[in-house]
């Protein structure tokens, strides 16, 4: 049976990969102005893939919702280490004070959302390495 702050955990990361994902699909260009301070279609191609991604991890954390953790923990894990690795990489613009043709507060708070998220995640991992 899985656990009613598992559950929330899920449901917070489904939420944060609907909310990328959507503006990665729906709102590339925009997105990819606001968020990368350029466009082109080679930027708008990678959005969009990384779009499909993030949809593919949600229909995944659904999944574990309604079937529970069990035998889980390779998905789980692939999805930590994004969030990880994307977090680092975000902190990484932020230590080095060089955003490139973004605002450096957009890539703070993207670092920020990243690290919650992981730190979210490996809580869920740990409170459940036994069963998952």
């Amino acid at each position: 049976m899985i656990k009613k702050i598992d559950v929330f955990i899920i449901i917070i990361n489904i939420t944060f990969f609907a909310y990328y994902g959507i503006q990665l699909l729906v709102f590339t260009d925009e997105f990819a102005i606001n968020n990368l301070g350029f466009f082109n279609h080679a930027v708008a191609g990678l959005s969009e893939i990384i779009g499909i991604i993030f949809t593919t991890f949600i229909i995944a954390l659904l999944i574990i919702v309604f079937r529970g953790l069990e035998k889980q923990l390779p998905l789980i894990s692939i999805i930590t280490l994004f969030q990880i690795l994307a977090a680092l990489n975000f902190w990484r613009y932020v230590f080095t004070d060089s955003p490139g043709e973004t605002n450096l507060n957009i890539i703070t708070l993207n670092a920020v959302i990243f690290s919650i998220i992981s730190f979210l995640n490996l809580i869920l991992i740990s409170k459940n390495i036994n069963k998952i």
